[in-house]
């Protein structure tokens, strides 16, 4: 009785963990898109090896994604 309800946990904490980085990976996949880098490799290498791929995301150079321009600001005075 003790393995099978072990056996349910370990489970149910695959089935989390799993579900955990598939949320993680699609939001860097988001901000790799939002850099200027479409491709649907970083989706998974951020899910399937979560702290490397997510380095990798976070160190990608900004190529002008759609997203470009959209965090300058016009309120500021030229100088």
């Amino acid at each position: 009785m003790l393995i099978a309800v072990s056996a349910i946990w370990t489970v149910l904490f695959v089935i989390a963990a799993a579900a955990i980085s598939y949320y993680v990976a699609k939001e860097f996949y988001k901000a790799a898109v939002a850099r200027g880098w479409p491709e649907k490799k970083y989706f998974w290498i951020c899910f399937l090896l979560p702290p490397a791929g997510y380095l990798l995301v976070i160190a990608l150079p900004d190529r002008g994604g759609p997203a470009r321009g959209s965090f300058v600001s016009t309120d500021l005075p030229e100088l």
